[in-house]
């Protein structure tokens, strides 16, 4: 009777201070805010863990300088950290320039960014466990010595637990490889001069198999933008031969674009680029070997002639299936902008026709920032709808391996608020669910804002509470949680871990926080 007391005492608390907690929507005009101080937050970037929580990063420049700010999630979108984050580092910078994040293999964040707090402009690497602890201390480690040009760094948490960088330095690419501690393993580094006596910059760089990196590069500035990369193992040696390879020599990337690539799950690598005169998306996918398996300068996702541009690319490690989706474009006094979509196989040949799948179809609103999610047999695509300045709305669908839409609708409203938004980013999450984050404008210069879809296209979510198991959180769950509250020092029962917040062992009233969840987990 004691214990059923101190769970009604608890119960009058929790419930009418549950509002304190974010977590994810289920309503499009009301997205979760990530970081919403005053003045800029920009440029999120999200990488989630094989539990199904995640980490956001951003710049923050509410007090000037663009600084460096991390944030965990749980699955349930709820902030595991203070809200707006926790500070990484506190620069002085008057623009941004882009930078990196992922997670090592022990589950922390590692992050790669320019930073003015040295001496110089450098590179600093930082590793955040999931506390939100500097492990490597409040300055993190730089790779750099100041008095170069470094810009663009790229980070990886490789298969046995160390970190790489890449970045430009000067008109070269330069890589380094720390430890668990931090500690540089690749001596002065490695530097990957400029291909063909041209300017050369880092592009994009995931974790391989067996402790290795892929690094892909663009190389352009004398003559045209071309698109390379490079294989290294766990000791700096290349892989894919002694130079980088060529993915597209051929025509020209447009100036100042960095494609980026995602992983194939067997050591090899899926690209997508698109190049100008004519304007047409292509992609490529070079095994663990460094073996094209499409033709040289890979294959055009479309035959029809018109402007295709922005594709972004996705891969199923199941099938060995390649989906590109990306901005079609009819010209003329008044343009048309679409959603387009194919699918590869095995050895490029196109399987959603000539022309592909219109995901959304052409219309006078342009559409941007396109973002491609495999999941299940198909793929989830994302995208930003212009309906007028200022004025943006975000949108996603889902289609089967046929290309048939999967949601009731053909897609879904992600984000319903009347505001201008950039730098959509997009990420596989738990249980074939997506998460995206953006900045927005919707409340002064920008804000971080991010949002879940379910499988199923339904927004919100995180019934991990719901006991008895009829769709909802009420008192039958607290009923039929009862047998959780241990006490202070009385070990937790088995299945309640769920409550145990402060993670002692067992369930008190220190743990006051995971009972606000539990009120607030489903709608």
């Amino acid at each position: 009777m004691k214990r059923y007391s101190s769970y009604l005492t608890l119960l009058g608390v929790f419930i009418g201070t549950a509002t304190a907690f974010g977590q994810w929507s289920g309503d499009p005009a009301e997205n979760l805010a990530i970081g919403d101080r005053s003045g800029s937050q920009v440029q999120t970037k999200i990488r989630v863990l094989d539990d199904g929580s995640s980490y956001i990063s951003w710049f923050d420049n509410a007090t000037g300088g663009f600084d460096v700010y991390l944030q965990k999630l749980d699955p349930a979108g709820n902030e595991l950290w203070q809200h707006n984050g926790v500070l990484l580092a506190d620069r002085g910078f008057s623009s941004t320039q882009d930078y990196d994040l992922d997670a090592d293999a022990s589950g922390n964040a590692v992050l790669a960014f320019r930073d003015d707090r040295p001496a110089g402009v450098q590179i600093t690497v930082t590793k955040v466990s999931p506390d939100g602890v500097q492990m490597w201390g409040p300055t993190g480690v730089q790779v750099t010595s100041g008095g170069d040009f470094v810009a663009a760094p790229k980070v990886a948490g490789t298969t046995d637990g160390a970190t790489v960088v890449a970045w430009t330095n000067n008109g070269d690419v330069r890589l380094q490889r720390l430890d668990t501690d931090g500690v540089a393993l690749w001596g002065g580094g490695i530097t990957i001069p400029a291909i063909g006596g041209d300017t050369t910059s880092a592009s994009d760089m995931d974790a391989s198999d067996n402790g290795s990196v892929i690094l892909s590069m663009v190389r352009g500035f004398l003559g045209p933008n071309w698109l390379y990369a490079q294989k290294f193992d766990s000791q700096g040696m290349t892989i894919w031969g002694a130079d980088p390879i060529a993915i597209f020599d051929g025509g020209a990337l447009q100036i100042a674009n960095f494609p980026q690539f995602v992983p194939d799950g067997d050591g090899g690598a899926v690209f997508a680029w698109y190049s100008v005169s004519p304007l047409q998306c292509h992609t490529q996918h070079v095994i663990a070997e460094g073996v094209e398996q499409f033709a040289h300068n890979g294959v055009t996702v479309s035959t029809v002639t018109q402007p295709r541009t922005s594709p972004d690319v996705g891969f199923n490690v199941t099938t060995g299936e390649t989906f590109v989706i990306w901005r079609e474009e009819l010209g003329g006094p008044f343009p048309e902008f679409g959603v387009f979509a194919q699918k590869f196989s095995t050895n490029g040949a196109r399987l959603w026709g000539a022309g592909g799948r219109a995901i959304a179809p052409l219309t006078t609103r342009e559409v941007s920032q396109i973002r491609t999610i495999p999941r299940g047999d198909g793929v989830v695509a994302l995208w930003v709808e212009t309906i007028a300045f200022g004025n943006q709305r975000i949108h996603a669908a889902r289609v089967d391996t046929d290309g048939q839409f999967e949601w009731p609708t053909d897609s879904v409203m992600v984000s319903s608020v009347a505001s201008g938004k950039s730098r959509l980013f997009a990420a596989a999450g738990a249980d074939d669910s997506v998460l995206t984050g953006w900045s927005d404008s919707r409340n002064d210069a920008d804000d971080i804002y991010a949002q879940n879809i379910n499988s199923d296209g339904t927004l919100g979510g995180g019934c991990s509470a719901d006991f008895d198991d009829d769709g909802d959180v009420d008192l039958s769950d607290f009923a039929a949680s009862l047998d959780c509250m241990s006490g202070p020092g009385v070990e937790a029962a088995p299945g309640c871990d769920f409550f145990d917040s402060d993670n002692d062992g067992d369930v008190d009233w220190f743990d006051a926080g995971t009972y606000q969840v539990f009120f607030t987990a489903c709608k």
